[in-house]
């Protein structure tokens, strides 16, 4: 939570927000205050095939400069599906950068599309705590991460 505390602090929702407000206020986290980076992929842009059903990890914006979140979460998926998706790479991309976290040698990591309940600490519940401060009762949202393709099951 330390890069997010560095920015103004993310604003408890007083209302309950839908799907897509909440995946536009978490994409807004991103961009707008930890000047990373949310991205929707579309269906040709990936392949739907595989159960992946977002890529989280860290980014710069050149030689030298700081690292920042980069989150890409599938645009095909349900919507309830995707904005757990979000919170979950959302908070897995921000534990990265804390250095909380394990990324591919690229400094990304595949999410998969399994739900799974919440059961102990780390980017599941940061997530899960991100989309109730937006205003969304999260669904089950841990997810499966992977390293590296060939994790993935078949």
């Amino acid at each position: 939570m330390r890069i997010i505390d560095e920015y103004q602090p993310v604003e408890r929702s007083a209302e309950p927000r839908s799907n897509s407000e909440v995946i536009i206020a978490l994409q807004s986290l991103l961009e707008d205050r930890l000047g990373g980076f949310a991205y929707d992929l579309m269906p040709d842009e990936f392949d739907t095939n595989l159960p992946v059903g977002g890529i989280a990890g860290l980014t710069t914006r050149g030689p030298g400069a700081t690292p920042r979140p980069c989150v890409f979460v599938r645009a095909d998926l349900p919507s309830d599906l995707r904005a757990d998706l979000w919170g979950f790479c959302t908070a897995l991309a921000v534990c990265a950068c804390d250095g909380t976290v394990r990324l591919d040698d690229g400094g990304l990591t595949l999410v998969g599309i399994e739900r799974r309940p919440v059961t102990t600490e780390g980017p599941a519940l940061l997530g899960a705590i991100l989309m109730r401060r937006l205003g969304r009762d999260p669904g089950d949202c841990d997810f499966p991460v992977y390293l590296e393709l060939s994790e993935i099951p078949a």
